[in-house]
């Protein structure tokens, strides 16, 4: 019966120490330094950030986050530091990654002035602050390699780029080295690309100097598109009519065309006749002053003629008329 209450009071000594180192350490992980100082830091984006997450400088754990709360489109953090630990006034606070599934600490960082500290209550500027690294704009970086590599390249590249990040596997220049080997394929391209860059420089300058000309141009072919898209009716009726138009002319083309041609066919004959007797016709023409004068003075005062009409014949379109006048006078006898 000794052995019991014995037994008892090992179990409660034991008991007792555990409840004991239990509330140190509780005691520790809320309160770790001792007295903390509060303060306060303005981020765009403090995702991942949460009560609990560490504060650190130089790598060196001296607080905690208290809290996060959003305040218009900015977050405020409000975090522990422990007071032995001077924050500069223009201290730089930045979210990074403590491992690669999801948990961030506060990094805290001196400015360029170490002189003035940063009060209790302080708030640290937005404008000193910067969120964590974005993993996902991280990769899209990579999307122009990812696409010119197979589905087995991409995966032992991106299982590559993970194991960097976690401290395993290749160091930077072997990461660096594999991606400068995959994109060999496209790499060579860069001269050409470098000259096509070039000869777009001077285009861009001129249309950059030529802006509102340029907005002029665009306008007024949209104003032009606009007309025509509003008298599009009347832009194929009027198409519609010169088709015709075309039709009818083609149509009286072929019907005047034997005419023509009958025409052409007298007209050559007429030239070849004419070309055959050109001597007669020079030699008259060359007598034909002669006889004008001639005929001119006859017609003169004091002068006289006398015409004898023995005979009348006229013919047209190949019908002749013939009028027997004489012989009446003893001329024509």
């Amino acid at each position: 019966m000794t052995g019991l209450p014995f037994t008892a009071v090992k179990l409660g000594v034991f008991a007792t120490v555990c409840a004991l180192c239990t509330a140190l350490v509780v005691n520790t992980l809320n309160q770790p330094f001792g007295r903390a100082v509060t303060y306060h830091a303005v981020f765009t984006d403090a995702l991942g950030v949460k009560p609990g997450s560490d504060v650190r400088i130089a790598g060196v754990r001296v607080g905690k986050v208290d809290r996060v709360a959003l305040d218009g489109r900015t977050a405020v953090v409000t975090f522990a530091v422990a007071d032995d630990q001077e924050i500069p006034a223009d201290a730089k606070a930045t979210v990074r990654y403590a491992d690669l599934l999801g948990a961030r600490y506060v990094s805290l960082a001196p400015g360029g002035d170490a002189s003035k500290r940063l009060p209790e209550n302080g708030t640290i500027p937005v404008a000193h602050t910067a969120p964590a690294l974005d993993l996902t704009a991280l990769f899209n970086g990579f999307k122009p390699v990812f696409e010119l590599l197979q589905p087995g390249e991409v995966n032992q590249l991106t299982k590559e780029i993970v194991a960097v990040f976690q401290g395993e596997g290749p160091t930077i220049d072997a990461l660096l080295s594999k991606v400068v080997t995959l994109t060999q394929t496209f790499a060579g391209q860069d001269k050409v690309i470098g000259e096509v860059l070039a000869n777009l420089q001077p285009v861009l300058d001129t249309t950059i100097g030529h802006a509102q000309d340029f907005k002029k141009l665009v306008s007024g072919l949209g104003s032009l598109v606009s007309g025509l898209a509003a008298n599009r009716d009347t832009i194929t009726s009027a198409l519609d009519s010169g088709a015709k138009l075309a039709g009818t002319l083609a149509d009286v083309t072929t019907r005047l065309t034997p005419s023509i041609s009958k025409d052409l066919t007298s007209l050559n004959q007429l030239s070849a006749s004419l070309l055959a007797n050109r001597e007669p016709i020079v030699g008259a023409l060359h007598d034909m002053p002669g006889l004008l004068g001639k005929v001119t003075g006859t017609m003169d005062y004091g002068g006289w003629m006398n015409v004898y009409l023995c005979d009348l014949g006229v013919q047209a379109g190949g019908l002749g008329v013939s009028s027997a006048i004489g012989p009446h006078s003893a001329v024509c006898r």
